[in-house]
């Protein structure tokens, strides 16, 4: 059939009830089986106007089929939550507080200041293995030094750090 010779009309008063049972059953909603089913007709014009259809009424009802499932895969992708107000001021705010961003910031001074202080060989050693995550072998290749005095370097830097920090 093309365009020319099929009654659309006709077509819809027919086939319009058995495709909004079709689409109701597996999508629940009147109002979306009202726009699928529709959606269905649209469909069939714009094939209809491109080719020839053999058999509108199972093209009805497979287009109608597929939009319905469609729509329920596209639900099941952006589902969306809904939240009340009150449940949404509820909920705690991560973001630390001006005050302790000022207070943290404060202590990242007076660390990175006591990291500073610490004689050269210590504070390397100790910076590759804290701050970069070197392992004591890499820190030991890269400053020439041996495996045991990387380690020695690092825990002499933590207790030092600890008094400075620490104010014992």
């Amino acid at each position: 059939m093309n365009a020319k010779t099929i009654d659309i009309a006709g077509l819809y008063t027919s086939e319009q009830g058995r495709l909004r049972r079709l689409v109701r059953r597996l999508v629940g909603s009147r109002t979306t089986t009202e726009d699928l089913v529709h959606q269905t007709f649209v469909k069939l014009l714009a094939a209809v106007d491109g080719g020839n259809i053999d058999n509108c009424p199972a093209y009805l009802r497979a287009t109608a089929r597929n939009l319905a499932l469609n729509h329920l895969r596209d639900l099941k992708r952006h589902n969306e939550v809904g939240v009340s107000d009150a449940e949404l001021h509820a909920i705690p705010d991560l973001q630390p507080s001006p005050e302790m961003t000022v207070v943290y910031r404060c202590e990242l001074r007076r660390v990175l200041q006591a990291v500073a202080s610490l004689p050269p060989k210590r504070r390397e050693a100790f910076v590759l293995n804290k701050f970069e995550g070197m392992s004591y072998d890499e820190i030991a290749v890269r400053l020439g030094i041996s495996r045991n005095t990387v380690i020695s370097h690092i825990v002499i830097a933590l207790a030092d750090l600890d008094r400075k920090i620490g104010g014992k």
